[in-house]
């Protein structure tokens, strides 16, 4: 068990270095309009996840429950999260907009303890706020200071919550049965449908001839759905099936600094040595925040029909 949560920790520190990288390729893409860029990165990325919905037609048939959480999931954490975002920025500065973002794993363990019942440990309580201060030091580092900014941190707040419900929706529908990998492909088409439809009412059809993508544009959006959007959900949800959706969101501690990272690399920002103070507070809040704590009681017990996942 421990060789396999090794393997699921390294496997979602690469998910989230994905998704640091995706804000930088996001940022490549500021000249063209950020819902529609959203709409054709998500419709990628649901293009790649229907051969799951294939594998699973005759597999299992979904209650009408199901389908309206998965619906949820798709309206929540892809196409509400989405169109915040794109919104939210325009009115607010980026460290608040990243701070308010990073308050994603505590708002998550809260959540999960209370509609949930997943247990919060001190351990995971210290985890959460050592990597919360450790994004708090790069926030302030990097930007000098946080303002508040009223309409457009109340709107990156209601996308961090977003992308929390769809969290946890994923992990009730998991307690349903229903197969991560199903619940990913099928969210993201919903997710895909909402946001051509939230395109569609923002932009007038004559504002579609005036957008022109470039050969490599096209390049850096397939990038940022198959690796980022695609691959990276698939891990993502893979990683709250198996370690709970409050564990699982510790590791997004670390994409405000993995962004730092890939815009200094590509970007050429500048990265100073706080940062590098901040990642070790970083490393250590995930460390303590996804560590497993012993159940002594039912080591001690005999479990005669226990499976492994």
């Amino acid at each position: 068990m421990k060789a396999n949560e090794k393997l699921l920790y390294i496997m979602l520190a690469v998910v989230v270095s994905l998704w640091g990288l995706n804000v930088v390729m996001v940022k490549y893409l500021t000249t063209l309009p950020p819902l529609f860029v959203s709409s054709l990165r998500m419709s990628i990325a649901a293009l790649c996840l229907m051969p799951i919905i294939f594998v699973y037609r005759k597999k299992l048939r979904l209650t009408k429950v199901d389908w309206l959480l998965i619906a949820s999931i798709g309206a929540s954490s892809i196409a509400m999260h989405q169109v915040t975002l794109a919104i939210g920025v325009q009115y607010t500065t980026a460290g608040n907009g990243s701070l308010i973002l990073a308050l994603n794993p505590l708002v998550t363990a809260l959540l999960a303890m209370l509609f949930l019942g997943e247990p919060m440990f001190w351990r995971k309580a210290i985890g959460i706020g050592i990597g919360f201060s450790g994004v708090l030091l790069v926030v302030l580092s990097q930007h000098g200071g946080v303002h508040l900014n009223g309409m457009g941190d109340a709107i990156m707040f209601f996308s961090m919550l977003m992308y929390v419900a769809g969290g946890l929706l994923i992990r009730k529908l998991v307690m349903r049965n229903v197969p991560v990998l199903l619940v990913t492909a099928l969210a993201q088409q919903f997710g895909a449908l909402f946001l051509w439809a939230a395109t569609a009412f923002t932009y007038p059809v004559s504002a579609y001839q005036e957008i022109t993508v470039a050969g490599f544009q096209w390049f850096v959006i397939c990038v940022s759905a198959v690796l980022s959007s695609a691959l990276g959900t698939l891990g993502w949800n893979y990683g709250i099936r198996q370690l709970g959706a409050s564990r699982t969101t510790v590791f997004l501690n670390g994409m405000p600094l993995a962004s730092l990272l890939f815009a200094a690399l590509f970007l050429h920002e500048p990265l100073q040595w706080i940062h590098i103070v901040a990642l070790g507070m970083i490393v250590t809040g995930v460390y303590l925040g996804s560590k497993s704590i012993p159940q002594r009681r039912e080591a001690r017990r005999p479990h005669k029909h226990a499976k492994v996942m």
